[in-house]
């Protein structure tokens, strides 16, 4: 065996020090949710009470002469607001952004099916008021807890809904 000579003990000795690098940095990986799948996970349901209410205030055109034109209004920016908090959930997350296409799916016309977990949908404007009301509430409490555009986006909401229920359903 050859006698070892300071080069061969640096070598040695920088190789065991990168290995235990690369062994100690991928023995603290997170497999957790990162930062942008929880705030896509917790716009979800903002972007599901949008969906619904843009359906909600379609449903309601035909039995409500009288508000017809502004629950035309609710409805073309309950749907805009969907759209946007989707694009959204897409760009921070891609996985929940399918959960969110699976989530507000309108089933196969004729089959009645609903998912069992659905509260019933207003049967008037004002329960729709209401239920506009408390969608208000879920974007306002999101704009105070998420940072940066998904802020603003749900204040923008939040405000925008808040407009719809004093001006248009007044």
């Amino acid at each position: 065996m050859p006698p070892l000579n300071r080069r061969t003990v640096l070598r040695g000795g920088m190789a065991a020090t990168a290995g235990l690098s690369v062994l100690a940095m991928t023995g603290c990986s997170d497999d957790g949710p990162t930062a942008e799948q929880l705030t896509a996970q917790a716009l979800l349901p903002i972007a599901a009470a949008a969906d619904a209410d843009a359906k909600t205030a379609r449903r309601l055109i035909p039995g409500s002469t009288e508000y017809a034109a502004a629950l035309g209004v609710v409805a073309d920016q309950r749907a805009e607001h969907a759209q946007q908090l989707r694009a959204e959930i897409y760009r921070l997350h891609r996985a929940t952004g399918t959960e969110f296409d699976t989530l507000t799916a309108t089933p196969p016309s004729g089959t009645g099916v609903a998912p069992s977990n659905a509260p019933a949908p207003p049967a008037d404007v004002g329960q729709l008021r209401t239920r506009l009301r408390e969608s208000a509430r879920q974007a306002h409490d999101g704009a105070i807890t998420f940072t940066g555009y998904p802020a603003g986006l749900v204040g923008a909401v939040s405000a925008s809904i808040v407009s719809m229920v004093e001006v248009q359903l007044s």
